[in-house]
C-alpha cells in the first residue's frame, strides 16, 4: 500500500459508518414522528441524499478494491453501493426517476439476507470479527426497513423503526472503529485494536 493513499477498505467502512448513522438516526426519527412528535424533513431528505452519493462513493471504494486484489472488499462494497442505491431510488426525490413495481418489504428481506451472506463468507475469508458483526447488524437495519414498511399497526412500526435506528447507530460506531483501526496510521501507533 502507498504512504499517501488510504486502504479501500478502510475508506469503505468509513463510508458505510457515516451512512449508517444517518439511517440510524432516520429510523429514530421516524419513531418518534410515529409517536406523535414532528418528525425532522431535513433527516428524511438526508437519508435518501445520503444513499445516493454513498452509494456511489462505494462503487468507487469497490473499484478501487478490485484494483488492489480483494475480491471479497470489491463484491462486498458493490453490494453495499447497490443496496444504497436502491433506498435513493424508493424513496425521496429520486424516487420519480425509476419504476419499480416490487413490495418495498421484499426487497429489504432480499438485502438483508445477502448482507448475511458476506457475513458467512467473511467468516470464511477468516476477517476480523468486528467486520462479521457489522455484516449481521447492517442485515438487522436492512431487515427492520422491510418489516417497519410491512407492519401492521402503527405501534409495531414505531417498534422496528427504533430497532432499526438502533442497529444503525450500533453499525456506525463499529464500522467507524473499525475502519479507523484498519488505517494504516492508526496500526503504526497501535492506538485502536482489530477484533
Amino acid at each position: 500500500m502507498s504512504e499517501t493513499r488510504i486502504d479501500p477498505t478502510a475508506m469503505g467502512l468509513l463510508f458505510i459508518g457515516f451512512i449508517t448513522l444517518v439511517v440510524g438516526l432516520f429510523g429514530i426519527d421516524q419513531y418518534n414522528a410515529l409517536g406523535g412528535s414532528t418528525a425532522d424533513p431535513m433527516i428524511a431528505s438526508g437519508v435518501f441524499a445520503v444513499a445516493l452519493f454513498g452509494g456511489l462513493a462505494l462503487v468507487l471504494i469497490a473499484f478501487y478494491a478490485y484494483k488492489a486484489g480483494s475480491n471479497f472488499g470489491a463484491s462486498l462494497f458493490g453490494w453495499i453501493a447497490l443496496s444504497l442505491l436502491f433506498v435513493a431510488a424508493f424513496g425521496g426525490a429520486f424516487a420519480d426517476l425509476f419504476s419499480f413495481t416490487l413490495d418495498g418489504w421484499f426487497l429489504w428481506v432480499v438485502i438483508a439476507i445477502f448482507y448475511l451472506i458476506f457475513a458467512i463468507w467473511a467468516f470464511l475469508a477468516g476477517t476480523p470479527k468486528m467486520l462479521l458483526a457489522i455484516l449481521v447488524i447492517t442485515a438487522m437495519v436492512f431487515l427492520f426497513l422491510g418489516l417497519a414498511i410491512n407492519a401492521d399497526t402503527t405501534d409495531s412500526m414505531k417498534t422496528m423503526f427504533l430497532i432499526m435506528g438502533i442497529f444503525g447507530i450500533l453499525d456506525f460506531l463499529l464500522a467507524t472503529y473499525l475502519g479507523l483501526a484498519l488505517t494504516e496510521e492508526c496500526a503504526k501507533c497501535g492506538k485502536f485494536k482489530i477484533f
